[in-house]
């Protein structure tokens, strides 16, 4: 009885739950198809669509970047663009749908072909344009030529005849390097006063020629004079060529600003629309179906959430009464009350229990303890407690691996760290190697010369004294986690380490604000360790900070996100700041900006802060520098894992 009231109840639950969730289902699966397909569809339907405007654009931006500066690098973007065009065009016909979407398509292909053919022709053209200017230099650089080495070593000895020569060859020199001048101008910028000045100047050197020809030469210089001539017939030819191909190139440019503005508009007023379209209907439907499921959940999870409560009370009333009578009982036969009897109703399980339990008391009245029952009684708590022995030592095992598996993940984690150290050393150390060979090499070429030696040995100590720093920074950074902690004020560690920056920082030429005298707190912290920090963030400061600014050392107490007290200590500078891909790096080991530097100084700090439970953080002044700041716990618990450490640093403390 008992068995079937319970199996009907929780068939009923599940039933209604199932029908429920079926229900559920089928709304999102309905939505998870409108979804899919505007994920597989009219999403990149609409991305095609943009990206061919996109394409478009950048094709006629790179032609006329080409027209401008005519550059290998230009020319092949804007074959990309082209490439990626018909790539998202392809895309747009795949997954158009309709015939308004396909016809727009081939019109668009059809206007962006027309608008490559015209690009490319324009580019050509406009190579051709550079090719004729060079060959026109070429022939003015050939006149040049002519009157420098033939015509004035020619001129006649005697006078007047002689300065009137020179001079006429001057005026041609002079009209020559005038058009090169203004065919340069009109190359840079082909505006309507350098063509106008360009065939002004091609005018007045035919007239310089002219007046030289009138001279009385002998037939020599007047050959010379007939090879400028032929020269001059080349330059005005290529002149011409140059103005016809510019003017080509303006009439072209136009075509291409046209076709451009028709296919932006194309885009603009009708395949964007028409993709947005098919996006928002597809939206709605999902956001309507969806809506539909809300609705009928917001009424079908209470009526299931009542009939379940309404059949869990009744399942719960079968059960509690008879096994409220069933622990009155036992607590009765418990103490020593062997004369109390369970009710016995009804014919169910529970009906069998209370019969049974009454036939087990009547049977313990009529009986006593017997020894082979307790011998019974001990041989199973003795089992029981072997068992529980198991168990523990069982344990102990698991917890023991579990110990075994850690430290061979930290040993492995380490491994891996002191790969990459060790890749960063090779490339680091590679350097100074390289520069202490070459200088060597160099002293064993000039072994003869005592001075050479004298000269390369600052080359050699300079390079050794490189790498002690740099071995000296990777034993810092390698160095294992210390656990000599003691409380000390911090600002007698900031003191400590501003006084052993105090030498660098007047030899650079700045000065050390410490604002952290007045500081009370103390804190749990490795006094050494700790100095390095503080030394290493100054000595950056100063590297970084101009001749004459200030370095601020600051420390004040601020509030964690969970209610903490933490200490922030901030070191600002006035130099450049850092910019964007540096402070992504930063703390990264072997990462600088610095000729000589190691890369290793605020890895170092990074280390020795985490060793701290604190965080340290890179940023930029608003009023410009740099800014380095150290949080560390007030309270820390140094048993606490690193990540738990960093949960909670406040981020509102800088500057």
């Amino acid at each position: 009885m008992v068995k079937t009231k319970v199996y009907a109840g929780i068939s009923l639950i599940v039933l209604l739950g199932v029908a429920l969730m079926l229900y559920v289902y089928r709304g999102l699966d309905d939505v998870a198809g409108h979804l899919a397909r505007l994920e597989e569809v009219d999403a990149p339907f609409s991305i095609a669509a943009i990206e061919m405007e996109k394409n478009a654009g950048e094709y006629a931006l790179g032609v006329l970047r080409y027209v401008a500066y005519p550059l290998p690098e230009i020319r092949e973007e804007t074959e990309n663009d082209s490439v990626d065009f018909l790539k998202y065009h392809a895309t747009y016909m795949r997954l158009s749908t309709s015939e308004r979407g396909r016809e727009l398509g081939r019109h668009l292909a059809a206007d962006f072909q027309e608008l490559t053919t015209v690009g490319r022709a324009l580019m050509d053209k406009r190579d051709a344009v550079d090719i004729t200017f060079q060959r026109v230099a070429g022939y003015l650089e050939d006149i040049d030529d002519v009157i420098d080495h033939q015509m004035e070593p020619a001129a006649p000895d005697l006078e007047p005849i002689r300065s009137q020569t020179l001079a006429a060859t001057a005026n041609m020199e002079a009209e020559a390097a005038e058009i090169g001048f203004w065919l340069a101008a009109f190359i840079r910028r082909p505006t309507a006063l350098a063509r106008q000045r360009l065939q002004e100047k091609v005018v007045e050197l035919e007239e310089a020629l002219a007046g030289y020809r009138s001279l009385k030469l002998e037939p020599e210089l007047r050959n010379l004079g007939d090879t400028v001539a032929a020269h001059l017939v080349k330059v005005k030819d290529g002149i011409d060529e140059l103005l016809a191909g510019e003017d080509a190139i303006g009439e072209m440019l136009k075509d291409v600003v046209r076709l451009q503005t028709h296919i932006d508009d194309v885009s603009d007023e009708q395949v964007e629309p028409l993709a947005a379209k098919g996006l928002t209907e597809r939206q709605e439907q999902a956001d309507r179906t969806a809506v539909r499921v809300l609705k009928t959940l917001r009424y079908a999870l209470p009526l299931y959430a009542l009939v379940a409560l309404s059949v869990g009370a009744l399942l719960i009333l079968v059960f509690l009464r008879p096994l409220g009578r069933l622990a009155r009982g036992t607590r009765a036969i418990g103490e020593g009350n062997l004369d109390y009897r369970i009710p016995e109703r009804g014919k169910d399980e529970f009906g069998d229990v209370a019969r049974q339990f009454n036939r087990m008391v009547e049977r313990l009245q009529e009986s006593t303890v017997s020894k082979g029952l307790l011998e019974d009684s001990e041989r199973k708590l003795r089992h029981t407690v072997a068992e529980l022995r198991q168990e523990i030592a069982e344990r102990q095992l698991s917890e023991q691996a579990r110990d075994k598996l850690q430290a061979e993940l930290r040993r492995s984690e380490a491994m891996a760290a002191m790969g990459s150290l060790v890749a960063g050393v090779a490339h680091e150390v590679r350097n100074p190697l390289f520069g202490i060979t070459s200088t060597l090499d160099a002293m064993e070429a000039n072994a003869a010369t005592g001075a050479a030696a004298n000269r390369y040995r600052p080359v050699l100590r300079r390079e050794v004294n490189r790498l002690n720093k740099l071995m000296t920074d990777l034993l810092e950074y390698g160095r294992p986690p210390s656990n000599g902690f003691s409380n000390i004020r911090l600002s007698r560690i900031i003191g400590e380490a501003v006084h052993v920056c105090g030498p660098s920082a007047a030899a650079a030429g700045v000065t050390i604000d410490n604002r952290t005298v007045d500081c009370k707190s103390t804190l749990a912290l490795v006094r050494g360790r700790l100095v390095q920090v503080f030394v290493n963030l100054i000595e950056n400061a100063i590297q970084h900070a101009p001749r004459g600014s200030e370095i601020i050392v600051e420390a004040r107490e601020v509030t964690g996100r969970e209610g903490k007290p933490w200490m922030a200590c901030c070191v600002k500078d006035s130099g450049p700041g850092l910019a964007s891909d540096t402070l992504a790096n930063v703390f990264v080991p072997f990462f600088t900006r610095r000729r000589n530097g190691t890369g290793l100084g605020l890895a170092i700090v990074q280390r020795i802060v985490d060793e701290h439970k604190g965080v340290v953080e890179a940023g930029n002044r608003p009023e410009g520098g740099a800014i380095l700041s150290v949080y560390l716990p007030l309270e820390p618990d140094l048993s606490s894992s690193s990540a738990e450490a960093h949960a909670a640093p406040p981020m509102d403390a800088g500057d």
